[in-house]
């Protein structure tokens, strides 16, 4: 057990129970993707393959939130970050988006729905540390909101660029990028309407401490 819940973290953290399920949930969604991985290069398939080790890294940011920038998010973000990679792993690899109507629209809201949690928890913070006001609690969501909206343009443009510039086929059509963006937005609207009584039950010192850059 690493360190990191050490006396100068001012906020109350389940350490024990928190830490071994993040943990848990990002070993399953390792080994998920590294499964993948190997079937990839296997049969040779070279964008699953890459696609599972980009999604490697992205499991391993709501652990590195923790250690590095004091923000101990749900161990649940963790395993939602864990579930949604290995979908769209899997599903590139054994053609889900092509077979499953539905398979897009499910990995598509599920990111966008744990990108703006995370969004809504970093702004919350950084907005507290702001000098000399911070950010209404209120206001974060619309914030994250914008937030996701962007993020899910930047998506798509980053498709379009694929196709165009590596031959991919990632966006079918124009309807097809519609749909996926009408559903970014979705996932971040439900999001901002259901997460501000989380956000006012977060102490005034949640995720404000002394970095620990260190791992031991």
């Amino acid at each position: 057990m690493n360190q990191e819940n050490n006396s100068s973290a001012p906020y109350p953290v389940d350490s024990v129970n928190d830490e071994r399920r993040e943990l848990i949930s990002i070993r399953l969604g390792l080994i998920a993707l590294s499964t993948i991985l190997v079937i990839s290069v296997l049969f040779w398939k070279p964008y699953p393959a890459l696609t599972s080790l980009m999604c490697m890294l992205l499991i391993l940011l709501p652990r590195q939130a923790r250690l590095r920038l004091c923000m101990p998010l749900p161990w649940t973000m963790a395993a939602l970050a864990s579930l949604v990679t290995v979908l769209h792993s899997a599903g590139i690899l054994l053609g889900a988006y092509d077979l499953v109507w539905w398979w897009d629209l499910l990995t598509h809201f599920m990111a966008t729905s744990v990108l703006a949690v995370a969004a809504n928890l970093v702004i919350l913070v950084r907005g507290r540390q702001a000098v000399p006001h911070a950010l209404p609690t209120k206001y974060v969501p619309l914030v994250s909101l914008g937030m996701i909206i962007i993020l899910g343009i930047i998506w798509e443009i980053a498709e379009f660029a694929a196709d165009v510039f590596l031959n991919t086929m990632t966006q079918y059509s124009l309807h097809d990028t519609a749909i996926d963006l009408s559903v970014d937005i979705l996932g971040g609207v439900l999001v901002a309407i259901l997460i501000p009584p989380y956000l006012d039950s977060l102490d005034e010192g949640y995720g404000i401490c002394e970095v620990n850059v260190a791992e031991p």
